[in-house]
């Protein structure tokens, strides 16, 4: 028996082929005679409640198999260092879009339990961390939306672009009050500010292209005031990270992010709701132990 002992937590409720994924994982482990034990959120209704409560010191890896959001909060309950391996089983899946992985389920399964470890930096909200990104303004609102009113013939990306389409038009801007590292105080109408540690948020938007998830930095996008008309015709933009063109649009880096208090914004973490500022957020350098393939 290896020396390795893996903790798998998965989500039944991430959608996908999260129960099939698992079933794959567990036979690749038994066929390499690696001890692990399955953990499913069922009982506590929440994968940073699983894994702080029942990963103890003497497990050596951590498998998390779901979305983003069972990503974030997965790593939000680990109290260990130890290499973390991504079966991605969600229906947006953008974290994974930073990282090589494979293309398919058998390449996830090697890379979580044989790939290289890379350390990844990760974001601080207040006192939540993240993978991917926090989102505030259009896009927390879109997130807000989705968990009220919920399009049941709709999954990941396209659910997100038909709420996108639904209030693209009529979302009007709103106050934001922020600083960076530079101390100075930004006082804006915005569409949203978004920060990000990954690149891509709502199953496909490239809202930050040049994000980097080990460069000790957290990448920022703003967008203002932009007309409805406008706003139709470069929502592809998004899609393809090319909005950068548009005058509305600027990008900052920043090691820290402080936004002041307003009700009338909502956010995002990693996809799930996080509630209204204000909001500290911070980068971790190197904070995550994480398998990539070789």
């Amino acid at each position: 028996m290896s020396e390795r002992k893996i903790f798998v937590v998965w989500n039944p409720f991430a959608g996908g082929k999260v129960a099939a994924n698992c079933k794959k994982l567990s036979t690749a482990l038994e066929d390499r005679k690696i001890d692990f034990q399955v953990f499913d959120t069922n009982e506590t209704k929440s994968a940073a409640k699983t894994v702080s409560k029942y990963l103890d010191q003497t497990f050596t890896d951590l498998i998390v198999i779901g979305g983003d959001g069972t990503i974030n909060e997965s790593i939000n309950g680990l109290k260990y260092d130890i290499p973390v391996g991504i079966i991605p089983s969600g229906t947006g899946d953008d974290f994974i879009k930073n990282i090589s992985i494979g293309k398919t389920v058998n390449d996830f399964i090697d890379t979580a339990i044989d790939g290289t470890i890379i350390r990844i930096d990760l974001g601080q909200c207040n006192d939540r961390k993240f993978v991917n990104g926090v989102g505030i303004g259009f896009d927390g609102q879109i997130v807000e939306d989705m968990t009220a009113k919920p399009v049941r013939f709709l999954k990941g990306h396209a659910a997100y672009y038909y709420h996108v389409l639904r209030i693209l038009g009529g979302y009007r801007e709103k106050q934001f009050q922020f600083s960076l590292d530079d101390g100075k105080k930004h006082s804006e109408e915005l569409i949203l500010l978004t920060i990000g540690n990954g690149t891509t948020f709502g199953g496909g938007f490239k809202l930050m292209p040049d994000a980097k998830i080990d460069d000790g930095v957290l990448e920022i996008c703003e967008i203002g005031k932009v007309s409805p008309l406008r706003r139709f015709l470069n929502v592809a933009r998004l899609s393809k990270g090319t909005h950068g063109v548009l005058k509305e649009v600027k990008f900052h880096k920043s090691k820290e992010v402080l936004v002041e208090a307003n009700d009338l914004l909502f956010a995002h973490i990693d996809g799930e709701k996080m509630g209204n500022p204000p909001f500290n957020i911070t980068v971790l350098p190197k904070a995550l132990q994480l398998r990539i393939s070789s």
